[in-house]
């Protein structure tokens, strides 16, 4: 056989694995064994740098820009916060945020590290496929995909090396993709599969063999072509695309609907571009996967394709997980113009701040880097049109100046402003769209009113009105700390009728919902405690608990009773001043039984705060 016949690889299976069967909602103890034996120091430090600070880990944040650590990472607890963006929660949560998948999938990868095989009946969008068959699944694909990557790289592969190479991309890009070549070779794949113990029946699922219309046997779905891997946020291969290079056939082919992958679901380049698509709070959107592999290889790490789709509301959604603007780049002639409209009109209504970065006629992203360089991309994208001004200008140039014209631009720019989240924003395009086309406000607005399911209603301006905040206890944040150190003491506290106590109510808040967690569960979840903490003492809190003052407590109960002690003992000195305050008052009014009675209740009180000593 060929050289490049060679089916070398990494060997598949590993250690065996404790089951764990599910059905439906995943159960908080089987979610709870993952996070337990998940190192999330480990997980977390493949994106952040991060180094030791005591008991935790620091670094700087990987959700907002800054100079300066301020992100933290607290193994004994399971959990992370940013006291810069207040952003927190578990290992669950930072991949989920950091890479845009959903929790489903996070769990399923973290149980798969730790050796816990989750069993589903049914596998998203409807085929029933369990957790091992998914899992092999993507085992094949990563195999085919790593013998694609070999044969560019061998002697096979000096054509499609060559074909690379004419096109600008350099070694280290071509890596960062996993750009491979699918061999002229008619069973090269059914007979890696076999090699490697996969069913040929697993590799047409998914969709790298095709079965022979007429006669036995199976044929490679790729072939003579530089193949492209969908990679996914978290580095699963969930299919691939190929380009021809020479002969008959279509120009590129894609892998076919699988329970891997849905067309319209995924956006190639999303992998490599999710940290700057959240660092620079921006994606660029593009049209082709070359496009998206030049675009990195200049600079532009945000970028990313719809896979040989038009955009979908569901990639919009994807875009979104990690920010809410995206600039359309696409192809400078009609059908490109044509794309970007289509584009932009999803963004807008999925709620993105979509802009249009227009490219000269006949000119496509890939050609401008390769032919004028990375400051002329720049500019173009820095004159980027706002979505819905793109659209009014180029809907009004389309449709002739008559009455029916302007009304099929109001039918089509209405509901588009009515989707816009931003009140002001919708009274501004209603003005710009009312002078544009000279008519009159108030049709525009019913236009727009009439385009659009009702809003919900904006909160009331007087609940978003900054509401008087009592200062923190300091003591109130001791007995957080310490009952989450030692919940079994959350009786005692209850006993001590902590509520009454804490007179800021954000930390009242918290305290009711660490009780309930513990009374659910026998433990305080810290990740998910300063998620339903209020943001105003968010950082107090992670603060409290970060700080392991009361981990190694020799008796949490004596320290719990003194916290306690002083919260009772402020509370008194607060009555006691209230009571002075009164009594002045009634002084003043010359109110003697007033202040008869005021005086019993301060000597009450003083004889309270002397039994608390």
């Amino acid at each position: 056989m060929a050289h490049w016949l060679d089916f070398r690889s990494c060997p598949r299976g590993g250690p065996k694995k404790a089951e764990r069967i599910v059905s439906g909602r995943i159960p908080d103890d089987v979610k709870n064994d993952i996070r337990d034996q998940t190192d999330i120091v480990q997980i977390i430090g493949q994106h952040v740098e991060l180094k030791r600070s005591g008991t935790s880990f620091k670094g700087l944040c990987p959700f907002h820009d800054e100079k300066t650590a301020s992100f933290n990472v607290v193994p004994d607890r399971q959990f992370f916060h940013c006291f810069g963006c207040q952003e927190s929660g578990d290992v669950f949560t930072f991949l989920m945020k950091i890479e845009g998948r959903t929790f489903p999938e996070v769990l399923e990868d973290l149980a798969d590290r730790a050796g816990i095989e989750i069993k589903r009946e049914k596998f998203k969008g409807g085929d029933v496929m369990r957790r091992s068959d998914r899992q092999e699944s993507l085992d094949l694909n990563s195999e085919v995909a790593s013998f694609y990557r070999r044969c560019l790289m061998d002697r096979i592969g000096d054509k499609a090396r060559e074909y690379i190479v004419s096109r600008g991309i350099n070694d280290e890009t071509s890596e960062r993709f996993m750009l491979g070549f699918a061999p002229a070779s008619g069973d090269t794949i059914v007979r890696l599969a076999e090699k490697k113990g996969f069913s040929v029946a697993l590799a047409e699922k998914l969709g790298v063999i095709g079965r022979r219309r007429h006669g036995e046997g199976y044929y490679d779905r790729f072939w003579n072509r530089l193949i492209f891997p969908l990679i996914v946020p978290g580095g699963d291969i969930v299919g691939f695309g190929g380009r021809l290079l020479s002969g008959d056939g279509p120009k590129y082919v894609n892998t076919p609907e699988t329970p891997l992958y849905r067309k319209g679901t995924t956006l190639y380049g999303l992998h490599a571009a999710s940290k700057a698509i959240r660092q620079r709070d921006q994606a660029i959107v593009v049209e082709g996967n070359i496009d998206v592999i030049q675009l990195h290889q200049f600079g532009f790490t945000n970028a990313i394709a719809p896979m040989g789709t038009a955009l979908t509301d569901r990639q919009v959604g994807l875009i979104r997980r990690f920010s809410g603007r995206a600039t359309v780049l696409f192809d400078g002639d009609d059908a490109g113009r044509a794309a970007a409209r289509k584009a932009v009109q999803v963004m807008i209504a999925g709620g993105i701040d979509g802009k249009v970065a227009a490219l000269p006629t006949g000119v496509d992203p890939d050609s401008l880097l390769v032919e004028q360089g990375e400051e002329a991309m720049r500019t173009i994208l820095d004159r980027g049109v706002e979505g819905l001004d793109y659209l009014m200008a180029d809907l009004q140039a389309s449709h002739d100046n008559t009455v029916l014209g302007k009304v099929k631009v109001v039918d089509k720019i209405a509901p588009l402003i009515g989707s816009l989240d931003d009140s002001v924003a919708r009274d501004l395009y209603v003005d710009r769209l009312s002078m544009a086309l000279e008519v009159d406000r108030g049709s525009i607005v019913r236009a727009v009113r009439g385009s659009t399911q009702p809003r919900r209603s904006e909160p009331d301006r007087q609940s978003r009105e900054k509401r008087e905040v009592t200062p923190l206890e300091n003591d109130g944040l001791a007995i957080l700390a310490i009952l989450i150190e030692n919940p079994t003491l959350f009786p005692r506290a209850e006993q001590g009728n902590i509520k009454s106590l804490l007179t800021n109510a954000d930390l009242r808040a918290t305290y009711s919902a660490a009780a309930e967690m513990q009374a659910a569960t026998g433990q305080v979840e810290t990740a998910r405690l300063l998620q339903v903490t209020a943001p105003e003492i968010r950082d107090a809190v992670a603060e409290a608990i970060m700080s392991g003052g009361f981990a190694s407590a020799k008796d949490p109960i004596r320290a719990l009773d003194d916290c306690i002690m002083a919260l009772q003992k402020r509370g008194l000195r607060i009555q006691l001043q209230e009571i002075r305050n009164q009594m002045a008052g009634a002084r003043a009014e010359g109110n003697i039984e007033g202040l008869r009675e005021l005086g019993q209740r301060l000597v009450e009180v003083e004889r309270k705060i002397h039994e608390t000593r």
